[in-house]
C-alpha cells in the first residue's frame, strides 16, 4: 500500500510539473536524440547558450504556449517546437519554430561594412538579402572592416558564434596580406614574436602576434592569427613601418574560401564543414 501511495505522489508530483511547466519534457521519436531546451533556445533565436539559460530560469521562454524553467529539460527535435521569447520591459514576445541551424559563407567585397545596417556604407547583410540563403536570423561571425575582403561566415547559431569568436576557443583565421613596402624577415620575426597593440576598449596594452606567417613575394604574405582584435592585422604592420594594402580571409578554422565564390555572394555550409566546425570549438 505504501509504495501504490508513493507511485501516486510521484504521478502526482510530475503531473503538477508539467502542469506548471517546470519540467517539460518532449518524447523524441525513435531514432531521434531529443535536445536540451536550452541548446535549441539559443539556437532559435541567435544567443549564447548562457543568455538562453538565464532566460529559460527567469521564465521568459515558451513553449507551444506554455511556460518552461528548466533549461535541461528534452525536447523532441521532430516536431515543429514553436518557441516564444519575452521582452521583460515591453511585454514583447518574439516568435519562431524551431528547426536546425543555418550556415552561409558569404565572400565579401571591399566597401561594404560588417553591420545590421549603416547611413554611410553599404553592409554585408544587404548582400546578403539578395541571395538565395538570406534569413533573418543569421547574424556575422565575428567582423571584417570596410576594406577586408574574403570568407565571412553567417550563422543563426548563437553558442557557435560565441566560440568562434572568443579568444578561448584558438581558432585560427588565415588573411592573404599586401603591404606598401617589401616584408623583411626582421618584420617576419616580430610579428611572429608578437607586437603591443592597444586595445581600444580596456586602454591596455595586449601582445599581438602571429601563429603563422609565410612569404608569397616581396610585398604579399600569407599570415594566420587566433586573436581577433579591433584591425589587428593592419595594426601590426604599422608597428614595422609599412602598410597593408590589400587583405584578404581565405580561411577560419576549418573552413575555406572556395576560389569559385565570386565576390558579394554566398553560399551554404555542406554537412561536413558544419560538422569540422563545431568540432573544432567541441560543439559534438
Amino acid at each position: 500500500a505504501m509504495h501504490a501511495a508513493e507511485e501516486g505522489n510521484r504521478e502526482t508530483g510530475a503531473r503538477r510539473r508539467a502542469e506548471d511547466g517546470d519540467n517539460f519534457f518532449v518524447h523524441s521519436t525513435p531514432g531521434t536524440p531529443p535536445m536540451r531546451l536550452d541548446k535549441m533556445v539559443s539556437q532559435a533565436f541567435g544567443l549564447t547558450r548562457s543568455v538562453a539559460r538565464e532566460k529559460i530560469l527567469r521564465g521568459l521562454v515558451r513553449l507551444d504556449g506554455k511556460r518552461v524553467s528548466k533549461p535541461s529539460s528534452q525536447v523532441d527535435t521532430e516536431t515543429r517546437n514553436k518557441l516564444e521569447l519575452i521582452n521583460p520591459d515591453t511585454g514583447d514576445r518574439d516568435r519562431t519554430t524551431w528547426k536546425t541551424h543555418d550556415h552561409v559563407l558569404f565572400n565579401k567585397p571591399r566597401g561594404c561594412i560588417t553591420a545590421q545596417w549603416s547611413n554611410k556604407h553599404q553592409t554585408v547583410v544587404e548582400f546578403l538579402q539578395k541571395t538565395p540563403y538570406f534569413k533573418p536570423r543569421l547574424r556575422p561571425v565575428g567582423r571584417l572592416d570596410l576594406d577586408t575582403t574574403g570568407l565571412l561566415l553567417f550563422t543563426t547559431d548563437g553558442e557557435l558564434l560565441h566560440r568562434l569568436t572568443h579568444p578561448d576557443w584558438h581558432v585560427s583565421k588565415r588573411y592573404h596580406v599586401e603591404t606598401m613596402h617589401p616584408v623583411t624577415e626582421n618584420m617576419i620575426a616580430s610579428l611572429r614574436q608578437g607586437v603591443e597593440l592597444k586595445d581600444p576598449r580596456s586602454g591596455r596594452l595586449r601582445l599581438a602576434a602571429a601563429s603563422d606567417l609565410q612569404r608569397i613575394s616581396d610585398t604579399r604574405v600569407e599570415m594566420t592569427i587566433q586573436q581577433g582584435m579591433y584591425r589587428q592585422i593592419r595594426r601590426m604592420f604599422s608597428t614595422q613601418g609599412t602598410e597593408v594594402v590589400e587583405l584578404k580571409r581565405v580561411s577560419m578554422g576549418p573552413i575555406e574560401l572556395p576560389d569559385d565564390l565570386q565576390l558579394g555572394h554566398a553560399t551554404p555550409l555542406n554537412d561536413d564543414l558544419i560538422a569540422a566546425t563545431y568540432a573544432s570549438v567541441s560543439l559534438v
